[in-house]
């Protein structure tokens, strides 16, 4: 849906930097071997999002190139090392948390959370949809968050109104990207 509300309304992009959260909880150990600590610890990793490409596969290919990439080389969990590392100079953890949070480190926070494989019910009735609603970063203007239920998924956009009026337009486009997409499939 980037990919379409970019073009309408500035052009051509190949790519947005984006910010992935990583949840590191299920990590036995950390990449320097050490025993991890219990309890979930979160982190991330900067991508340049392909946006780029004019075929909703084509993206959805290259996109999963650069996750995996990044997923494999263990970013989150190096930037993770790094800033507990840093934690004992607090200056230069102040510093890089600064530098991290910074609105011209990237664009947009993208996150995917994994949801109910099978139907659940609530108070005993069917949940049919659930969304998330994910904070964003002081100066930044939009956040997404997809969530799965079952075979679907739900995306939760939160917007700063100050920042980006449209909204609703970046959610038709996901929508139609979306049946592009499912399209695209169908016909290969």
């Amino acid at each position: 849906g980037l990919h379409r509300w970019l073009q309408d309304h500035h052009g051509h992009f190949e790519a947005v930097r984006v910010k992935v959260p990583v949840s590191l909880h299920a990590a036995a150990t950390d990449v320097g071997g050490q025993g991890a600590e219990p309890g979930n610890r979160d982190s991330f990793f900067c991508l340049d999002l392909p946006v780029g490409p004019a075929e909703p596969l084509t993206r959805l290919a290259a996109i999963h190139r650069a996750t995996r990439t990044r997923k494999d080389g263990h970013d989150a969990q190096l930037l993770d090392d790094l800033m507990r590392e840093l934690a004992k100079v607090p200056p230069l953890r102040e510093f890089a948390e600064r530098a991290l949070a910074h609105p011209r480190s990237f664009a947009l926070n993208v996150s995917n959370v994994v949801g109910p494989r099978r139907p659940c019910r609530v108070l005993g009735a069917r949940v049919n949809e659930l969304y998330s609603l994910a904070e964003i970063r002081e100066q930044h203007a939009l956040r997404i968050a997809v969530v799965s239920l079952c075979d679907s998924l739900n995306f939760g956009l939160v917007a700063d109104p100050t920042l980006l009026e449209d909204v609703a337009g970046i959610a038709a486009d996901i929508e139609a990207e979306a049946a592009a997409l499912v399209a695209q499939i169908k016909d290969v």
